[in-house]
Protein backbone atom coordinates (compact mmCIF):
# COMPACT_ATOMS: atom_id res chain seq x y z
CA UNK A 1 0.00 0.00 0.00
CA UNK A 2 1.04 3.40 -0.91
CA UNK A 3 1.37 6.51 1.34
CA UNK A 4 -0.13 9.20 -0.13
CA UNK A 5 1.06 12.50 1.31
CA UNK A 6 -0.91 15.69 1.29
CA UNK A 7 -0.32 19.11 2.63
CA UNK A 8 -2.62 21.77 4.26
CA UNK A 9 -2.74 24.78 5.40
CA UNK A 10 -4.33 25.05 9.13
CA UNK A 11 -5.33 28.50 10.38
CA UNK A 12 -3.97 28.79 14.43
CA UNK A 13 -6.52 31.38 16.22
CA UNK A 14 -4.05 32.31 18.96
CA UNK A 15 -1.38 34.32 18.70
CA UNK A 16 1.85 32.84 19.65
CA UNK A 17 5.20 33.27 20.42
CA UNK A 18 8.23 31.29 18.50
CA UNK A 19 8.67 28.83 21.43
CA UNK A 20 4.72 27.87 21.43
CA UNK A 21 5.32 27.74 17.44
CA UNK A 22 7.77 25.25 17.78
CA UNK A 23 6.51 23.11 20.93
CA UNK A 24 3.92 23.20 18.60
CA UNK A 25 5.75 21.91 15.18
CA UNK A 26 7.94 19.12 17.39
CA UNK A 27 4.92 17.75 19.21
CA UNK A 28 3.12 17.66 15.23
CA UNK A 29 5.94 16.23 13.75
CA UNK A 30 6.28 13.65 16.73
CA UNK A 31 2.65 12.08 15.12
CA UNK A 32 3.11 8.77 13.28
CA UNK A 33 2.02 10.06 9.57
CA UNK A 34 3.34 13.94 10.07
CA UNK A 35 6.22 14.12 7.18
CA UNK A 36 7.01 17.24 8.32
CA UNK A 37 5.35 20.91 10.02
CA UNK A 38 5.98 24.73 9.45
CA UNK A 39 4.56 28.30 10.12
CA UNK A 40 5.23 30.12 6.67
CA UNK A 41 7.77 33.04 7.03
CA UNK A 42 6.70 35.92 9.48
CA UNK A 43 2.84 34.87 9.51
CA UNK A 44 2.54 33.37 13.29
CA UNK A 45 -1.03 31.98 12.27
CA UNK A 46 -0.40 30.22 9.03
CA UNK A 47 0.81 26.54 9.78
CA UNK A 48 1.24 24.34 6.97
CA UNK A 49 1.32 20.22 7.82
CA UNK A 50 2.28 17.63 5.01
CA UNK A 51 1.17 14.21 6.17
CA UNK A 52 0.05 10.54 5.02
CA UNK A 53 -3.53 10.76 4.47
CA UNK A 54 -3.45 7.11 5.67
CA UNK A 55 -3.05 8.71 9.00
CA UNK A 56 -4.55 11.70 8.68
CA UNK A 57 -7.85 13.74 7.56
CA UNK A 58 -8.29 17.44 8.19
CA UNK A 59 -10.65 16.76 10.97
CA UNK A 60 -8.07 14.31 12.86
CA UNK A 61 -5.31 17.07 12.57
CA UNK A 62 -7.58 19.83 13.92
CA UNK A 63 -8.14 17.61 16.65
CA UNK A 64 -4.74 16.95 17.27
CA UNK A 65 -3.65 20.73 17.17
CA UNK A 66 -6.92 20.77 20.16
CA UNK A 67 -5.87 18.35 21.92
CA UNK A 68 -2.03 20.68 22.10
CA UNK A 69 -3.84 23.30 23.38
CA UNK A 70 -4.76 25.60 20.76
CA UNK A 71 -7.47 25.76 17.74
CA UNK A 72 -7.60 25.91 13.91
CA UNK A 73 -9.57 25.91 10.80
CA UNK A 74 -8.00 24.81 7.75
CA UNK A 75 -7.76 27.53 4.95
CA UNK A 76 -6.50 25.64 2.43
CA UNK A 77 -4.77 22.42 0.70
Amino acid sequence: MVNEQEKVKIYIREDMDVSQRTWLVAKLEQESGVVGAWFEGDDHHCLTVDYERNYFSHATLLDTIKLNGFHGEVVGA
